[in-house]
């Protein structure tokens, strides 16, 4: 399991030590990684539904949406960071379901990345359940052993039939030569949330969504390529294995523009509060 940042978390609704956290072995474990920014979770209601999403799909009970909101509240008021990234766990222990939340380690790109766009590499990788967000212990431990060994930003994940479907921990956008935005369909990836809200912006843009998995060797026909994610936000690649893009193309541009918009009007709604 990924690290801890921070002395507390909580544990079933009540502060507990970081140090008393432990799920046991072989455990499924479901979760989501919930971004706070200005002290405010951001898009709440979307992770949350997504989670009881994949509860409910893996035949696993879940606690409601309430008592998990009091609980994300309650670690905010005890461990009180203004921005970082908060994990949300739901765990099953003998017959009793565990819910525990913390503040966990997180990598932001710098304003560097967003300019030139990060370095990318394919990984043959095919997600068992891919609308089901539960973790997998070897699987992020081989993708990260594999990402610090190429240097890249982020693994892109590469299916038998060739087909490029998702990041390790984002999803996978291009842009073809008519500036049609091309995405892998929802039931073969997991869908982010970002995801969701890019797709709107686009559709809210006029221009065209084709979902499907692209075939790598379609990659070197593409004019740009971009990931979305909690941390990323909307993030431009500049290069897949040996196929280059264009990292300041006029649309991830106005993309990451409009998504950040679209983060600061939710902000805004939110006030000074935390929620």
């Amino acid at each position: 399991m990924e690290g801890i940042r921070g002395k507390n978390i909580v544990l079933n609704g009540k502060v507990a030590a970081a140090s008393e956290y432990r799920t046991g072995a072989a455990v499924p474990v479901y979760y989501e990684v919930i971004r706070v920014m200005k002290g405010n979770f951001l898009f709440l209601d979307d992770h949350l539904e997504r989670l009881l999403l994949s509860c409910k799909k893996a035949k696993a009970e879940c606690p409601d949406a309430e008592s998990l909101k009091e609980g994300l509240r309650l670690l905010v008021s005890i461990e009180p960071m203004l921005d970082g990234n908060v994990k949300l766990q739901i765990y099953h222990r003998r017959a009793n379901i565990e819910s525990v939340c913390f503040f966990t380690p997180h990598f932001y790109p710098s304003e560097s990345d967003y300019r030139t766009g990060v370095v990318t590499r394919s990984y043959k990788f095919e997600r068992p359940d891919p609308n089901i967000k539960r973790w997998n212990e070897t699987f992020r431990e081989n993708v990260n052993r594999f990402i610090r060994e190429e240097r890249i930003y982020e693994a892109i994940l590469l299916s038998d039939k060739g087909t490029l479907t998702e990041g390790s921990r984002s999803n996978l956008f291009f842009i073809d030569l008519n500036n049609k935005i091309i995405t892998a369909p929802q039931h073969i990836i997991l869908p982010g949330i970002t995801r969701k809200y890019v797709l709107q912006i686009c559709s809210e843009l006029g221009l065209t969504i084709e979902e499907r998995a692209l075939d790598i060797s379609e990659a070197r026909s593409m004019q740009a390529c971009f990931l979305s994610g909690t941390s990323p936000k909307v993030l431009p690649v500049c290069c897949l294995d040996q196929y280059s893009f264009d990292p300041i193309h006029p649309l991830v541009k106005e993309l990451m523009v409009s998504f950040d918009r679209l983060i600061a009007r939710n902000l805004e709604e939110k006030g000074s509060g935390t929620y």
